[in-house]
């Protein structure tokens, strides 16, 4: 994988097996993070008897995602913010030491795009008296008579179509940066990353948050819920912060005017329809 020996390289205590610490923090960040979201989808039914809990019941499954994602952010957004502080005091081994934001934050966030694509009521099914949160998480299709099955079958198609392009893109991401650009090592070493000018950030700024963004899309088609959209909208809100505050925020630092122009011409997330067939082509491209 390109830049996995870069990766390596500034995680000199951690080779071999002992990577694998990392793989096995950010894989129980994830499930905890997931499990935490459905446990509140589900917290007013498994705890019926609490009343403050039946009167927020709609807002349950919002306020779970919610929380989760400003904590994956705000540990991700830390990783910029020691950034000085572990250079000046840990010294070469500075981007070993903030490594573990990049592991438990960016499993968090992830975890958020996944949980949309489950139904509100995996864990407890919704009762006679929770009809707001099974109005919210329910399919609107199901809401109304005479739906054509057709219907169906174009939402699924939707799904793949989204899921499979946002993962391709992910993917590509992957294979034109790195994995040493994706994990941030750029952040702590600036003066030693290469500087990008691969033709699709022609067409957009943020290609691996592009593919998340179509992820999470699909996971409208799939649950084609009020839910659905409500947790698309908070991711999109949520980095749109995220990029404000702390990224891009960093990259005006260094680039200055000439980054605002560029941020003024191409966006961040969705590619214009004038560019589509530039955009499939960089993905079709090998």
């Amino acid at each position: 994988m390109k830049g996995l020996d870069k990766l390596k390289e500034k995680l000199p205590d951690y080779q071999g097996k002992k990577l694998r610490l990392f793989q096995v923090i950010a894989f129980s960040c994830f499930i905890i993070s997931l499990v935490f979201q459905l446990i509140m989808d589900s917290l007013p039914r498994i705890f019926s008897d609490i009343v403050i809990l039946q009167l927020i019941a709609p807002l349950t499954p919002i306020i779970g995602s919610l929380l989760v994602l400003i904590i994956g952010l705000m540990i991700v957004r830390s990783f910029w913010k020691i950034r000085d502080k572990y250079i000046s005091k840990f010294g070469v081994k500075a981007y070993q030491k903030a490594f573990r934001f990049v592991a438990i934050g960016i499993p968090i966030v992830i975890s958020v795009i996944v949980h949309s694509f489950i139904p509100t009521d995996l864990i407890a099914g919704y009762g006679d008296t929770d009809v707001s949160s099974s109005y919210l998480g329910t399919p609107i299709s199901e809401f109304l008579l005479n739906f054509p099955p057709l219907f169906l079958y174009i939402r699924v198609a939707l799904f793949f179509i989204f899921l499979l392009l946002g993962l391709t893109v992910i993917f590509k991401a992957l294979r034109i940066f790195g994995i040493d650009n994706m994990a941030l090592v750029y952040v702590f070493y600036p003066n030693e990353s290469t500087l990008q000018n691969h033709e699709i950030y022609s067409i957009l700024r943020h290609p691996a948050y592009h593919g998340l963004m179509l992820i999470s899309i699909g996971s409208i088609f799939l649950r084609f819920s009020i839910y659905s959209v409500i947790y698309f909208l908070m991711f999109l809100v949520g980095i749109n912060i995220h990029l404000k505050l702390v990224e891009e925020k960093e990259l005006i630092g260094r680039f200055g005017e000439q980054y605002k122009k560029y941020r003024e011409n191409v966006p961040a997330f969705f590619v214009k329809l004038k560019d589509f067939k530039k955009y499939f082509s960089i993905l079709l491209n090998k």
